[in-house]
């Protein structure tokens, strides 16, 4: 029976380690997972500030050329200025010599008709140029008004294009904003992560601590159930043996004739048997003494401490599993963040996009288990010295008593009697655990 009941608590918590260690890649797997999302969120922000500084090159480009052209045009204007006050002033040249050449032929007389009539010819060729003069100059003036047409119209398109340039600035101010608002969400993150590969790691060397202070506890019990076993066996030889010495003994006495040696022989005979069994009765108290004590001191402190232990486990696993959560529900955001960004570059490209809205607020810092795990086991760590201090100490008495009970003779517990009942006091936590 006792066989089969270690062997089922062996396979329990065998099925408790291959539980842990398959949660625990579990959690791996997911850790790797998030790594994974926060990689892809990364490569589309890369993406996302790429085509934010092509759009930027090409804002200066178009900005470069227009003022290219608002140059060329500035150019072309002063010159065209240029053209027609040179065109007034030849203008008023040209009056002034025909008033003068009008005084000096009223001057000449009648003498110089022929030459009048040649003036007026040349008058009339001069008419005929004046007209072509003004013909041209209704057609510059045509291409002035054209001109400053074109001028108006790009001065427009300039303001319409410096207007979408302060849109396009403002819209890469708030991309950059968002990005490096997506960046610390990152850092903030990746501390998470390494905070809970560190709680995870320190509750892996918890757990082996107890596995390999649950081992040592079995070891030295078993070693317990040799030592009483041989003891039991020795002790019923040393009873057999005495059993044969007192027939012999009595068929001695019924034999012979009691004399006095004999007499005497048997009144100690019998003064040492109640010095025995005076000593067997003192022996049984101070054995079940020491099984209250250990039962007391040692081993409920064990169970005690084993049971906060796991206690503190099942929270810890609790919390992790609420901030694995959580960092599900960020790279969502972030990810739905990152998408948002994607439509509005896009919506960039085509048309105004709206404003972006606001980001998710950040969780509240989860609370640290570290703490409370070190404290625990801190405080085992006291009682564990004291209880082996107990046990260095009980011993010596223990082996003083066995050394007794085998010269007397008596009978020692059974060892199913001081069996130790941890492991199933692990098998109920590990079924209400379940």
């Amino acid at each position: 029976m006792n066989s089969s009941d270690e062997e089922k608590q062996l396979q329990l918590i065998t099925s408790l380690k291959e539980q842990a260690i398959g949660e625990y890649e579990d959690l791996r797997a997911e850790n790797q997972k998030t790594k994974e999302k926060c990689d892809k969120i990364r490569q589309e922000r890369d993406e996302a500030v790429k085509k934010l500084e092509e759009f930027q090159k090409i804002s200066h480009m178009v900005i470069e050329e227009v003022n290219f052209m608002q140059n060329h045009l500035e150019i072309e204007k002063t010159c065209r200025e240029s053209a027609e006050a040179l065109a007034t002033k030849l203008n008023k040249e040209n009056k002034t010599l025909k008033r003068l050449s009008m005084l000096y032929m009223a001057k000449l007389g009648p003498d110089v008709i022929t030459e009048e009539i040649n003036i007026d010819d040349d008058d009339s060729t001069t008419d005929t140029d004046s007209a072509t003069e003004t013909c041209v100059s209704v057609q510059c003036q045509k291409q002035i008004k054209e001109l400053r047409d074109q001028i108006v119209s790009v001065q427009e398109e300039k303001k319409k294009l410096a207007i979408e340039l302060e849109n396009l600035k403002s819209k890469l101010v708030e991309v950059i904003e968002e990005v490096n608002k997506v960046k610390q969400e990152k850092a903030v993150l990746n501390s998470e992560v390494l905070e809970q590969r560190k709680v995870l790691e320190k509750c892996n060397r918890v757990s082996m601590l107890a596995v390999e202070e649950y081992e040592e506890m079995q070891v030295s019990l078993e070693l317990e159930k040799n030592l009483r076993k041989k003891a039991e066996s020795f002790a019923q030889e040393m009873f057999i043996e005495q059993n044969k010495l007192k027939r012999q003994s009595h068929l001695l006495l019924q034999s012979s004739v009691p004399d006095q040696q004999l007499l005497k022989a048997l009144e100690e005979n019998a003064k040492l048997i109640q010095q025995l069994e005076g000593e067997r009765i003192q022996h049984q108290q101070k054995v079940k003494e020491l099984e209250e004590q250990l039962e007391n001191e040692t081993l409920h402190k064990e169970i005690h401490n084993l049971k906060q232990q796991l206690e503190l486990l099942e929270e810890d696993k609790k919390e992790l599993e609420l901030k694995y959560q959580n960092s599900e529900e960020k790279a969502r955001n972030l990810k739905h963040s990152v998408d948002e960004l994607q439509k509005r570059v896009n919506q960039s490209e085509n048309s105004v996009p709206p404003p972006p809205p606001p980001p998710p607020p950040l969780p509240p810092p989860p609370p640290n288990p570290i703490r409370s795990l070190m404290s625990m086991i801190r405080k085992r760590s006291h009682p564990s010295g004291s209880g082996a201090k107990k046990e260095k100490a009980t011993q010596p008495e223990t082996s003083r008593d066995l050394s007794s009970t085998i010269h007397t003779g008596t009978l020692i517990s059974s060892v199913n009697q001081f069996q130790v009942p941890v492991p199933d006091a692990l098998g109920n936590l590990c079924l209400s655990r379940k």
